[in-house]
């Protein structure tokens, strides 16, 4: 009777070592989905992480570059002259739109968009640390006001023309793919 019991343990013994193999293979298999999984996460997230550390660094050369522009119209004494094509640094008012029977600003045209048209037309900021392109700005007449300063009528002052200037500032990030555009409007009044 003692050597039946020993031969059912045998037996069972047998049996569970292929279902303990099987059940840490799938354990396994399920482990290794696991971690490939997180680290794709972990690399999306660095992408991600990535690209806004080139999108900030576009948006802070284009934010130099207005501030450089700004700066440029703060310290003109005498109103500046305006051209069609640039090169008294103060665009006539959309004198750049290629069209303007269509409904797109000339920032907005794409012929516009792209590194060299601003290479060859805007005024560069040099100096600008961790990003693929100098930054660039356009400065544009918009209109100006000469009347409707009655505050200093009878007091002997003269009315001042009051300029409205609108700076558009690009800047690129760490490589070309971030691009940034800002606008700012800036008055100035002049003798």
């Amino acid at each position: 009777m003692n050597v039946q019991l020993c031969t059912v343990s045998a037996n069972k013994v047998a049996r569970q070592k292929g279902a303990v193999l099987i059940f840490c293979l799938v354990f396994l298999l399920v482990l290794t989905m696991m971690g490939v999984s997180s680290m794709e996460s972990a690399v999306l997230e660095e992408r991600m992480a990535g690209n806004m550390q080139d999108f900030n660094a576009a948006f802070q050369a284009a934010e130099t570059s207005l501030q450089s522009a700004e700066n440029w119209l703060g310290g003109q004494i005498n109103w500046p002259a305006t051209s069609a094509d640039g090169t008294t640094t103060v665009w006539t008012r959309d004198s750049m739109d290629p069209n303007a029977a269509d409904s797109l600003h000339w920032w907005q045209d794409s012929t516009r968009d792209t590194g060299t048209w601003w290479n060859n037309n805007g005024i560069e900021v040099a100096g600008v640390d961790g990003v693929a392109t100098e930054p660039h700005y356009v400065i544009e007449e918009l209109s100006n006001i000469t009347s409707g300063q009655s505050i200093g009528i009878g007091s002997g002052l003269q009315n001042r023309v009051r300029v409205f200037h609108r700076i558009t500032a690009r800047g690129t990030g760490v490589g070309d793919a971030a691009v940034v555009q800002l606008q700012s409007t800036f008055v100035k009044s002049y003798e």
